[in-house]
């Protein structure tokens, strides 16, 4: 194989998270090199972080829903000039219209100034570089990545025609990334499969070895495109293991001129698995993962382990680890998670998870070090989540969330509502519920549920009672210049017809979801001295509340800190020889007054927290 003379680049453009590495593109190097070719990347995500405040920088990149478009609106003017009317539409209507209750007037009028910065912005992205040194520029796009990058790819083709320019990523899959191939003749190739740890490498190797590229699977070139293909067969790795640790040395030596991004605060991606093992049984309705060609894969226990202290000794600085897994792999338990819980790597982690765990496994997630899981809970109705086809209840997210927070493991997760054939009156349930969650960790955001591309509700709307969908309505102020078919094809989120009435059955839960967030050290605490328990419930603001119970009464709350019927409970040796079961109903049925339970049917689930000792109040 004949060296190359010059080395390829990737590029993270923004909005990108700018507090920890590109896990796509550091894999894609570590591939390339493994292949014999130097590669360099370029985080001018790190760049804009610099230049307008990490801090300020993240509101772009993480708090602001993505379908609005923000991030793609700010470098519009960069990629297709100055268009006044869909600009202002776009203020009017997206910036003060749909996100009225996030962007305040003085907030948007500071976002106009910098967006006036961006075509400066991308100008320097595009000096700061001798681009002419590079055979290939890659550009990896996700969601509010997308016009930066085509701004800066058009920069480079036009200085630089020799240049091949190469886009992959979430917003390049299937038939969107044939499509942008298609508009705008400046991309040479587009890698239309999600993963691109083979179909890049390849490309590589053909395009210095002068040999065709257009053959390639999961790669299409501007020379095959044709309206609406959606590239050649996809290669997805089905070994993981034989995957290369990714490569995250460029983002640290650039890092460090992002005076507002601390080391302590940054965290490395890591991945263990890929695809999902509930979707591969049933596919959650809203859920936006490609699912159709993924089968779930993950990585063996000790190759895991061997990664994370690989990356633990390269990049000593950092010791939090966000694993981007879409869902835990549950055979990790019995493997993995005890291996971490024994060896110790300083190490901590945000994982996804599904909220189905018991109390044991909560514990072992927390001795392994997992700070903070992300379980997908997303609302408290069982009946809304039959619609969304979580396989997991009500009483399931309320004992994660409750064992969480024993076991000090932070809860991340979303209130959604919206979705089509729900019963308004789940609502005003949950709002009920809402006060006797307090002592847990609240809904990070709450927000209308997404209709994503390869979501189910894209694939066969009408099953849903949905009459029509529509790219969301950013997108025409944004891409103006496409046209509204081209719009079809390009788009990733979606707006729906369906009888949708939230906006006004849901505003009382949503309010209490936003007095639940803004709590402070709220305890529903349950200490122990046994046969007697003690309770310690701060949920009403400005009261204290204390409650005593012991034998029957005690033992009863206890058995009910995992949901439980009253047949299980009757099927108790010592509560079915002290009482009857018309006792035991009577009981149980005290606590739900008190606000110390929660019942389902015919199922009791106690909401204290467990504290070991006795408490101060007792």
């Amino acid at each position: 194989m004949t060296q190359p003379q010059k080395p390829i680049a990737l590029v993270a453009m923004p909005f990108g998270a700018c507090w920890m590495p590109a896990l796509g593109i550091s894999l894609l190097k570590s591939a390339v090199r493994q292949k014999g070719f130097e590669c360099d990347m370029h985080y001018f995500n790190l760049s804009l972080a610099a230049r307008m405040g990490a801090e300020q920088y993240g509101l772009f990149a993480d708090q602001l829903p993505f379908s609005a478009l923000v991030g793609e609106w700010l470098f519009a003017s960069a990629l297709f000039g100055e268009n006044r009317d869909a600009d202002q539409q776009y203020v009017e209507r997206i910036l003060l219209g749909d996100l009225a209750d996030i962007m305040s007037p003085v907030s948007v009028l500071s976002l106009l100034f910098l967006r006036d910065d961006m075509v400066q912005f991308v100008q320097a992205c595009f000096e700061a570089v001798d681009w002419s040194q590079y055979r290939i520029v890659g550009f990896s796009v996700s969601f509010q990545q997308n016009c930066a990058s085509l701004a800066l790819a058009r920069l480079i083709k036009s200085g630089h025609p020799d240049v091949t320019i190469v886009f992959g990523g979430a917003d390049y899959a299937e038939e969107m990334g044939a499509a942008w191939c298609r508009l705008f003749p400046f991309i040479d190739f587009v890698c239309t499969d999600e993963e691109g740890d083979r179909a890049f490498p390849a490309l590589v190797e053909a395009i210095f070895n002068r040999d065709t590229a257009a053959s390639i699977p999961g790669m299409l070139s501007r020379a095959s495109v044709l309206p609406n293909e959606p590239g050649g067969p996809s290669l997805p790795v089905s070994d993981l293991d034989a995957l290369p640790y990714p490569d995250f040395t460029d983002y640290f030596a650039q890092a460090k001129g992002v005076k507002t991004l601390p080391e302590a605060q940054m965290r490395l991606p890591v991945e263990t698995s890929r695809g999902c093992w509930w979707g591969q049984v049933q596919h959650c309705t809203f859920c936006n993962a490609n699912l159709s060609k993924r089968r779930f894969r993950s990585k063996s226990p000790s190759r895991v382990l061997n990664e994370f202290t690989h990356l633990r000794e390269k990049y000593p600085g950092v010791s939090q680890f966000r694993v981007a897994d879409s869902i835990l792999d549950y055979r990790y338990f019995q493997s993995l998670l005890p291996e971490l819980a024994a060896r110790p790597l300083g190490l901590t982690f945000i994982w996804e998870v599904k909220a189905n765990l018991k109390r044991e496994q909560v514990a072992l997630l927390a001795r392994a070090g997992v700070r903070t899981i992300q379980p997908g809970i997303e609302s408290l109705s069982d009946p809304i989540l039959r619609l969304m086809r979580k396989g997991t209840s009500r009483m399931q997210n309320v004992q994660t969330l409750k064992w969480a927070k024993e076991f000090g493991v932070q809860v991340l997760w979303h209130f959604l509502y919206g979705f089509p054939g729900e019963a308004p009156g789940e609502y005003a349930a949950m709002q009920d519920l809402v006060p006797l969650l307090l002592h847990l960790d609240a809904p990070l955001t709450y927000a209308h549920i997404r209709f994503d591309r390869f979501g189910a509700y894209y694939q066969a709307p009408e099953a849903y009672g949905i009459t029509q969908l529509t790219p969301a309505r950013a997108y025409q102020f944004v891409y103006h210049p496409l046209g509204e078919e081209n719009l079809r094809q390009i788009a990733y989120f979606f707006d729906a017809e369906y009888p949708d009435y939230s906006a006004n059955y849901t505003r009382g839960v949503v309010q209490a979801v936003k007095e639940w967030q803004g709590r402070g050290d709220v305890a529903l605490d349950v200490f122990l001295s046994l046969p007697s328990i003690h309770i310690v419930d701060t949920r009403t603001r400005g009261e204290t509340r204390a409650y005593h119970f012991d034998g029957l009464a005690a033992e009863l709350y206890l058995l009910c800190d995992a949901a439980q019927t009253v047949r299980a409970l009757m099927d108790t040796p010592s509560i079915r020889e002290r009482a009857t079961e018309a006792e035991v109903v009577a009981l149980l049925n005290q606590f739900v007054e008190q606000g110390l339970m929660i019942r389902e049917g015919k199922r009791y689930l106690s909401l204290a927290v467990v504290r070991d000792g006795h408490s101060s109040a007792h």
